[in-house]
């Protein structure tokens, strides 16, 4: 047969006659069932267990209708808890510790079985319950609990003159932020800058102000010196205080000035020395150069001199070498004429003693020489 899921509104969904006999029927705290839609753009919403103990008015109860004999899981996401009763066996109220993220319930002889989901967080989570083939998906979130506690965001130091702005937040138990919390301020050595006052009264915002769920602000004008105390007051949390200290601009000019001042004339004498200092090497390595120009035109004219001495002494060696081959080669020449000379007169000799011995040969008959 078809089953039906009972969601809200009073609505009645027909499932496929495929999807076993199972039929949901969704509670959403102290509301009558199948009163709220539970989808994921409008989840149901319970408060979350702020005391510790987890009530009616912080559940959705899930009764699922299902055959004899099968059984039904469960299973959560996000910070959403199950647990099958609201009484632990010792007949103590369950608290926001317990709880599974699945649980697993099985019929037995019955037709029902019904299971409570509860959350500690404002965020949307779901349930999926499923039976036989059929799966069905709840959604819901938590509403923040009271206030347990409160939280500054406060510069630590701020101009003279200026506007500084505290924020506060408001937590619940679980660290919900929570909006609608009047927070009495009180400011020391300070004023408002709306009002001129020292005290006022901020409201912890909702999910669409801009500053942001759960917080306040507070601007507090600063003084030309000294320090800004903020303390923070809200019904059954502990109080909370701030400090801020101003900074005197005119003085922070004037020490900026000074300091500039002073780094300007030491920079200045720095400069000063720096520049003595290279005038001084200027000057020395000057004199070196010059002193050095000076040692290598000597050493150059020196070089030049004995060049020039080395060449006239060679040149009167020279001279001497050539002077000495002039007197030799009229000496040889000489001794190669009077050589020539007594070979010519040798040479005539020889030719008149052969001829004469020719003679003689051809007269007395005998070998005559060539």
């Amino acid at each position: 047969m078809a089953s039906v899921v009972v969601l809200g509104l009073g609505a009645a969904v027909a499932l496929p006659a495929s999807a076993a006999d199972m039929s949901l029927s969704v509670k959403v705290g102290a509301a009558v069932a199948s009163s709220n839609a539970t989808t994921a753009l409008a989840p149901a919403t319970v408060t979350v267990p702020a005391d510790n103990t987890v009530d009616e008015a912080d559940v959705v109860r899930l009764v699922a209708s299902v055959d004899t004999g099968t059984s039904v899981t469960f299973v959560a996401t996000g910070a959403i808890k199950l647990v099958t009763a609201l009484d632990n066996p010792a007949a103590v109220r369950v608290r926001s510790t317990d709880g599974a993220s699945s649980v697993v319930v099985a019929t037995g002889t019955g037709t029902t079985v019904t299971v409570y989901a509860y959350t500690t967080s404002v965020a949307a989570g779901t349930i999926v319950v499923s039976n036989g083939g059929v799966t069905n998906t709840i959604y819901m979130k938590g509403s923040a609990g009271a206030a347990n506690a409160i939280s500054v965001v406060a510069p630590s130091a701020v101009a003279s003159g200026t506007v500084a702005t505290y924020t506060f937040t408001a937590v619940d138990v679980f660290g919900n932020k929570v909006s609608g919390l009047a927070i009495n301020a009180t400011v020391a050595g300070a004023t408002v800058a709306s009002t001129g006052l020292n005290t006022a009264t901020i409201t912890t915002a909702a999910d669409t102000a801009t500053v942001g769920l759960g917080n306040a602000e507070l601007k507090v004008l600063a003084p030309a010196s000294g320090s800004i105390v903020v303390v923070a007051t809200a019904s059954a949390v502990a109080a909370i205080a701030a400090t801020t200290v101003v900074n005197d601009l005119a003085a922070e000019v004037a020490s900026l000035k000074a300091a500039l001042a002073a780094e300007k004339a030491a920079h200045e004498a720095t400069k000063v020395a720096a520049n003595k200092v290279l005038t001084e090497a200027k000057e020395t390595a000057d004199k070196a150069a010059v002193a050095a120009k000076a040692a290598a035109d000597k050493a150059l004219a020196d070089a030049k001199a004995e060049a020039a001495a080395a060449k006239a002494a060679a040149d009167v060696t020279m001279a001497k070498v050539v002077a000495d081959n002039a007197a030799a080669k009229v000496v040889a020449d000489k001794a190669m004429a009077d050589l020539s000379a007594a070979v010519d007169k040798l040479t005539k000799d020889m030719a008149s003693m052969k001829a004469k011995f020719n003679a003689m040969a051809k007269k007395y008959k005998f070998t005559a020489i060539k």
